[in-house]
Parts: structure tokens; C-alpha cells; sequence
């Protein structure tokens, strides 16, 4: 068994099988609570960080990760700041993106929840300026060939007229304006990817990886910019998810333009109402 409980300092107070998600650790007849059996467990820790003596450990996890919780000390007020204060940033200096701030992003987003503790997600940083300029002219390359192929018909009937003129422009502005539409001269683009098929669950662990990042890099100063072009066409054609070195197998889930702002804006936005039902 993963799970070990000292019976010598266990109080009997019920909490480890009250948050054990699986239920596989349950009350016997004297509330002495005991793991039922392995399968199931998916090592989520709760019943380790929940215990308030200490009584319980899980062999197959490092326990040293297990430390007392912090008071962040952000208040709501404070928070509301960091949502609105933040902007995707299409203007980026040359700047590299330094080693310390991609470890602290890495560092921040290995604690996010994952659908059933699965912690699949994969994560690429691309810093190689001429892997970039191949990755951006490839993007511009396979969006005209589909802006092309959706010209015939019966393709034609589903992408939207919007749809393709939006696209038409990222090309005119790649090939004609000498503007980089794809990337935005980002110095770094990240990429979170998954081997996993469990369901659509990678998908959301991966919209919270990416919000996590975004929301973290503003309290370094990195400049974001969700690209959603890349994710659409990395699974689409095999020759973009060759110059990032991602094999067949592999799902491109987000990816993130990262590098530090040339631009400095000093006013939040305006957002339309929310359309909200309480039932």
C-alpha cells in the first residue's frame, strides 16, 4: 500500500476519508481510518495535507513537497488589479527570455490541478530565433494553402465569411506588409502538449496551465499573447509539429508568445456586461 497511517499519533478525526476523493480510504469500526486497496488512488495528497498531526504518508510521492500553507497576503481587491491590469501584448522587445524566468513560470504552474492528478502535460519553450522564423513562415505558408483549398467548393461552405477574411488578412500582413502576424516577434514561444487521451480533460488542464502562466508572468513583467493559430495549425499538418520537434502522437493543447513588452499601457478596458443567470 502507497499509504501509510501511524496509528500511535492518528486522532481518529475522520478528515482523511472525508476529502479522499476516490473513497478509498474509509472509517472501520472503531473510526480507525484504513486504505481499502491500491487501484484508485491517484495520489492527489489530500488525505497528507488534510491531516492535522502528521499521521499520514504516501510512499509514492516526495513528502518534502508537502509544506504548511502561506497566507498569500493578496486580497480581492488586489487580485481584481492583476486580471484587469493584464494585456495581450503584440509588440515585443528582442530581449531573449532570461533562463530565471522561465524556471519560476515552470515552477508555479507544476502545482495546478489536473483532471484525476494526471499531470500530463508537456511543456516546450522555443527560444532558437531561427526555429522561429521557420515555425512563423511555415504558419503563414499552410494558412494560405487553406485559405486556398477553402476557396473549392463544397469546402467553402464551412469557413465562415469572417473566418477567412480574418485569416486572409494574417497572410496579407505576413507577405505583403512584411509584418510578423503569426508570432509578433515574440523572442519565445511556449507550448503545452499531452501523449494523453483521457477524454478532454488534458484540453482544460491545459486552460488552466496557460491562465496560470499568463496571470504569473505578469508579476515578472513577461508579455503574453495566447496563439491560437499555432495550436490550429500544429494539428493540422505534421511539417509544424516536425520544427518543434512534437512527434505524431503528440496534442497541441495552447501555446504562448512570451518576451518582455515594448509597450506600456496605462488604462484597463472596457468589457461588456456579463450574461449571467442565477437559478
Amino acid at each position: 500500500m502507497n499509504i501509510k497511517i501511524n496509528y500511535e499519533v492518528c486522532t481518529r478525526c475522520g478528515l482523511c476519508s472525508r476529502v479522499c476523493g476516490s473513497r478509498r480510504i474509509i472509517p472501520d469500526t472503531d473510526n480507525r481510518p484504513v486504505k481499502l486497496i491500491e487501484a484508485g488512488c491517484n495520489d492527489c495528497g489530500h488525505c497528507v495535507a488534510v491531516c492535522p498531526v502528521n499521521a499520514i504518508i504516501n510512499t509514492r510521492v516526495a513528502m518534502s513537497e508537502f509544506t504548511d500553507m502561506v497566507d498569500p497576503g493578496i486580497t480581492y481587491q488586489q487580485f481584481t488589479h492583476l486580471v484587469r491590469n493584464r494585456r495581450s501584448i503584440r509588440n515585443f522587445r528582442k530581449d531573449p527570455l532570461s533562463g530565471e524566468h522561465m524556471d519560476k513560470l515552470m515552477h508555479v504552474v507544476k502545482y495546478i490541478p489536473t483532471g484525476s492528478n494526471k499531470q500530463g502535460l508537456k511543456y516546450k519553450f522555443i527560444n532558437d530565433r531561427e526555429v522561429l522564423d521557420r515555425i512563423k513562415n511555415s504558419m503563414a505558408a499552410k494558412m494560405r494553402i487553406l485559405i486556398k483549398i477553402s476557396e473549392s467548393f463544397p469546402l467553402r461552405l464551412f469557413m465562415k465569411k469572417k473566418q477567412k477574411s480574418s485569416a486572409s488578412r494574417l497572410v496579407d500582413l505576413f507577405y505583403n506588409e512584411g509584418n510578423d502576424s503569426f508570432l509578433r516577434g515574440a523572442p519565445c514561444l511556449l507550448i503545452i502538449y499531452t501523449e494523453e487521451k483521457y477524454f478532454r480533460i488534458p484540453q482544460w488542464d491545459a486552460g488552466i496551465a496557460s491562465n496560470t502562466i499568463d496571470l504569473a508572468a505578469q508579476t515578472l513583467g513577461i508579455a503574453t499573447l495566447m496563439n491560437g493559430y499555432f495550436v490550429e495549425l500544429a494539428n493540422r499538418f505534421r511539417s509544424i509539429k516536425k520544427l518543434v520537434q512534437l512527434n505524431s502522437k503528440d496534442s497541441v493543447l495552447t501555446a504562448i508568445c512570451l518576451g518582455y513588452p515594448a509597450v506600456k499601457y496605462r488604462k484597463t478596458v472596457y468589457r461588456k456586461p456579463l450574461d449571467i443567470t442565477y437559478i
